[in-house]
C-alpha cells in the first residue's frame, strides 16, 4: 500500500510538472516585437530577389486549368526597405511563351527608379489577364506584411498552440483585424519561432467554416542566397461544387541590384 501511494504521488508530481510546462507561454508583447523584427529583416533581405514562380490553377469539377510561369519579386523603395511592391511578370501560359515578353525584368532595372516602379505596376496589372477565368493570383507575402511593426496596430494578436510538427519552438499566433484600423486586411495566422520570431508558415482566411477561402504559404532557407524565402503557396476557394485550387512553387532565387540614380550609365560597347 505504501509503495502504491508513493508511486501515485510521483505520478501526480510529474503530471503537475507536465501541466506547468504545457501552460507556460512566451510573453505576447515580446513575441510580437521579435516577429516584427524578423518580418522587417525578411522583407529587407528578399527585396530585389527574383524567383521563378510556377503557378498551377485548376477547378475540381470542370477541369478548367491554367499553368503560368513568371518572374516574381519584391521591389523596395530607395531608403525605405520596409516599403515594397509585389512584381509578377508572366513569361509562359500553358507552356507557351508570352508573345510580348522581352526580358522585361532586366530592362526594368536599367531604368531610373521612378520609371521602374511605374512600369512594374503596369506589368503587374498586365499579368492578371493571364489568370484562368474565375480564378485569382495571390500574394505569398501578404501575411508577412501584416507582421511588420507599422501594421501590427491594425490587428488584435492572440497566442495559439505549439506546433511541434513545424519545429520544436514553433507557436501559432492569430491576427484579427481591428475595425476601422485594418478594414482592408483579412484575418490571418502565422506559425513563428518563440526564440527568434522566424515565420515558417502563414495563412490568410476569408469567411468561416468549410466555405472559407484560405491561402497558405510555407517558408524555408534558400541554400544559395542563404536567406529565408517562400517555398509554396496554396490558395483554396470554395465555389459551389467546383472549387478553385491555386498552387505556386518558387525556385531559382537570384538577386538584382536596383538602380536608384537619375541617370543610367551606358557601358562602352567596344569594351
Amino acid at each position: 500500500m505504501r509503495l502504491f501511494l508513493t508511486l501515485l504521488a510521483v505520478f501526480a508530481i510529474e503530471l503537475c510538472a507536465g501541466q506547468t510546462v504545457h501552460s507556460q507561454s512566451v510573453d505576447l508583447i515580446e513575441l510580437r516585437a521579435r516577429v516584427a523584427a524578423y518580418a522587417l529583416r525578411f522583407i529587407t533581405q528578399f527585396s530585389d530577389v527574383v524567383t521563378e514562380e510556377e503557378y498551377d490553377q485548376r477547378f475540381t469539377i470542370s477541369k478548367r486549368k491554367r499553368q503560368l510561369k513568371s518572374d516574381f519579386m519584391l521591389v523596395a523603395y530607395p531608403g525605405r526597405k520596409e516599403l515594397v511592391m509585389m512584381f509578377r511578370d508572366v513569361r509562359e501560359v500553358d507552356g507557351k511563351p508570352v508573345r510580348d515578353k522581352q526580358d522585361r525584368i532586366t530592362k526594368l532595372f536599367l531604368e531610373p527608379f521612378n520609371n521602374a516602379i511605374r512600369r512594374a505596376q503596369d506589368i503587374q496589372r498586365d499579368g492578371l489577364r493571364h489568370s484562368v477565368d474565375n480564378g485569382r493570383l495571390m500574394d505569398p507575402f501578404a501575411a508577412i506584411t501584416y507582421l511588420q511593426a507599422q501594421y501590427q496596430g491594425g490587428f488584435r494578436f492572440s497566442l495559439g498552440d505549439m506546433a511541434p510538427s513545424l519545429g520544436p519552438d514553433i507557436r501559432e499566433i492569430s491576427l484579427t483585424p481591428i475595425p476601422a484600423r485594418g478594414k482592408l486586411a483579412k484575418p490571418a495566422r502565422a506559425w513563428v519561432s518563440e526564440a527568434t520570431g522566424q515565420v515558417v508558415k502563414t495563412e490568410l482566411r476569408s469567411g468561416f467554416g468549410a466555405r472559407a477561402e484560405i491561402t497558405t504559404t510555407t517558408f524555408g532557407v534558400d541554400p544559395v542566397l542563404e536567406i529565408h524565402v517562400p517555398l509554396e503557396m496554396k490558395d483554396e476557394i470554395p465555389r459551389g461544387n467546383d472549387d478553385f485550387i491555386g498552387t505556386a512553387t518558387y525556385s531559382n532565387f537570384r538577386r538584382f541590384e536596383v538602380r536608384t540614380d537619375a541617370e543610367v550609365q551606358v557601358p562602352d560597347p567596344s569594351r
